[in-house]
């Protein structure tokens, strides 16, 4: 079985040749190990070698050159978790090598996952293979074109791949040559990769809340860092997830924090592991290897995770789905554990989710991703220095308050294509832009009939008189500006304490006074408050569900679904769904009456409304007859 090839190994004084296939993992092996390494692997009798090596594209390279090293009785190369028909019986093979006084050896990126368990306990010697240094490329130069280069720049190869680099040392050419290739590669990559030149640092980001207080201490430790003050290791905020709706700026965020550290920026996402690969299990699993081994290829660097919750959790995963997803999560845990507890990687690893209730508990536990940031909808403080950051030099010193406030509730993903929107209205007139253009995209002519705005205006009405009216929370801001999914909106700040059963019939109170508000005032309700998964009767259906099913408040105390799965509940078990319903028509007669005590604030509300299109906190609480008031955390009801 073993392959006899008369090629010597990796010489200085190796004439020009061979090619940098054959020579560069050699000049590599010999880097770590040395000359008298390299005569051990090729002659040593009843000798296990196990070789780690820096990345999946390097596996079957090194495979190869120590093959070509000398006799062997078995050999195995392992990049991904697919099983072949020869696995079943790899250790007995092995075994019986080694039994005999054979030579045996296995080259794998992640050998203590992939490789034969036997093997790892029987290995004489282990070699971990970094990512090749400039001084290797530099011999390798010298076996293909005869000469070694005058100039090696310290990051040469850097953030390459195995047939990237051997792509750039070509026969006939000078090592002059060689080297400016492989320098104008890694330039390119690390370009592509880090990607930061159009956004501003750190410190000018607005709406970010926790999140900046994060990237900021990550900056402040990555220089303390680079000082000598503290090692690697010593980083506290090396790891976090960033969690929160989209276009809130979590991607923002991640190329922010490049500029500002200096560090590539690695992106990737779940969804892009699957649109990228044939989507089969092993090539999963080699994209995020991949992933991996392009960071630690540019270390120090920051690894960005997008859609992480695209990766299902064990404990709600099916069956069926099980077969497929747990390899998968497996090696994802196993690759953070190494990425995020082993500093010697140098990397910074953070994951964005839309939904961190999703991911499954293993990810967040210490060592990984223990820290989750919430990021939400920027208040109006901040969209105006969102809206200032993305206007730059147009509408300079101009107040942009009042244009925050009608935009109060949007993201700074919205802000960013209103301000593209507004430059090409006055693009198309042939003239600088003005604050008309950008009050014109931000809030448009109201093309609704004047019946249809007043009964909007008394649905937001009536949430933001319940929220004021039961003491829920500050009401920030009050609109009935139209959305892309919504045509008025709400916001309420509360102390975002874990609710009892009483506050959370409260908030349902509030968010059923919209429709009671309609029927009190109106005559009938419309249907403003259903119609969608985030729609009034869905979230309240979905709260009352809960309390039910999930936080021992209801009738019983077992423990039968989360807030994603009280809708499937509820579709099936009719005892429940009754419960249910009978408590949403106690709380919505309770919000009724709350709307009949207070119809003339939410008729004046309403009225100052259609008027003004939307309401501020100080102006809600001169039409409530009140000063001031102030609470922490936010809701946000829709209608």
């Amino acid at each position: 079985m073993a392959d006899n090839e008369p090629d010597d190994y990796f010489d200085d004084d190796l004439e020009p040749s061979d090619d940098a296939v054959k020579c560069l993992p050699l000049a590599l092996l010999e880097s770590v190990v040395g000359a008298k390494g390299i005569q051990e692997i090729s002659t040593r009798n009843g000798f296990c070698l196990v070789v780690q090596a820096p990345s999946v594209d390097w596996v079957t390279p090194i495979y190869k050159a120590i093959k070509r090293l000398g006799d062997w009785d078995y050999y195995v190369n392992k990049s991904s978790m697919k099983r072949s028909r020869s696995d079943d019986d790899t250790s007995e093979r092995m075994v019986e090598a080694l039994a005999g006084g054979g030579r045996v050896f296995g080259v794998s990126q992640q050998p203590a996952e992939l490789l034969p368990s036997a093997m790892l306990t029987a290995a004489d010697k282990t070699i971990v293979l970094p990512p090749i240094p400039p001084q290797a490329i530099s011999k390798a130069i010298k076996a293909v074109t005869g000469n070694l280069p005058v100039e090696v720049p310290p990051t040469l190869g850097r953030g390459l791949t195995f047939d990237e680099i051997v792509s750039c040392i070509r026969r006939n050419a000078t090592a002059a040559e060689c080297v400016d290739r492989l320098r104008r590669a890694a330039d390119s990559k690390v370009s592509a990769v880090t990607s930061s030149e159009d956004v501003p640092p750190i410190q000018s980001l607005h709406g970010m809340g926790p999140a900046k207080t994060w990237a900021l201490e990550l900056v402040d430790d990555l220089e303390a860092w680079r000082r000598g003050e503290i090692s690697f290791g010593e980083i506290s905020s090396a790891s976090c997830i960033i969690a929160g709706p989209p276009g809130v700026g979590k991607t923002a965020l991640l190329r922010s924090l490049s500029k500002s550290t200096g560090l590539p920026l690695v992106a990737t996402s779940v969804g892009e592991w699957f649109a990228s690969s044939p989507g089969y299990l092993d090539s999963i699993i080699k994209k995020i290897d991949e992933t991996f081994s392009a960071a630690k290829a540019v270390a120090p660097a920051i690894v960005f995770l997008d859609e992480l919750d695209a990766v299902p959790s064990r404990a709600t995963i099916s069956p069926r789905g099980a077969d497929w997803w747990l390899p998968v999560i497996t090696h994802l845990l196993t690759t953070l554990d190494g990425a995020v507890s082993g500093k010697t990687d140098k990397l910074v690893v953070v994951g964005a989710t839309n939904h961190p209730e999703r991911l499954d508990r293993a990810l967040t536990r210490a060592g990984r991703f223990s820290r989750i940031l919430e990021v939400g909808p920027p208040d109006e403080e901040a969209l105006a220095g969102i809206l200032r950051q993305h206007l730059g030099k147009d509408l300079a010193n101009v107040d942009l308050r009042e244009a925050a406030r009608l935009a109060a509730g949007s993201t700074g993903a919205v802000v960013v294509e209103w301000v593209r929107a507004a430059r090409r209205r006055a693009r198309i007139a042939k003239r600088s832009m003005s604050m008309a253009d950008l009050l014109e995209v931000i809030a448009p002519p109201d093309v609704r009939t004047p019946e249809l705005v007043w009964r909007i205006a008394v649905h937001e009405s009536g949430h933001a008189v319940a929220a004021y009216a039961s003491g829920l929370g500050r009401v920030n801001a009050v609109s009935i500006v139209q959305g892309s999914t919504f045509g008025g909106y709400t916001m309420v700040e509360h102390d975002g304490k874990a609710p009892t059963r009483r506050e959370m019939e409260r908030m349902v109170v509030q968010l059923l006074s919209g429709r009671a508000a309609e029927e009190v005032i109106l005559g009938e309700a419309g249907t403003g408050s259903g119609g969608g998964p985030q729609s009034d009767l869905a979230v309240a259906t979905r709260s009352i569900g809960l309390l039910h099913l999930g936080t021992g408040l209801g009738s019983h105390l077992v423990y039968q679904a989360n807030l994603e799965e009280v809708p499937m509940v509820l579709a099936t078990n009719p005892d429940v769904r009754m419960e249910v319903e009978k408590d949403l028509r106690r709380l919505y007669a309770r919000a009724v009456a709350l709307v009949r005590e207070n119809r003339v604030r939410v008729e004046a509300l309403a009225t100052d409304l259609v008027k003004q299109r939307h309401v501020g906190t100080e102006r809600f609480l001169h039409i409530m007859g009140e000063s001031s008031t102030a609470l922490g955390g936010k809701e946000t009801a829709n209608g």
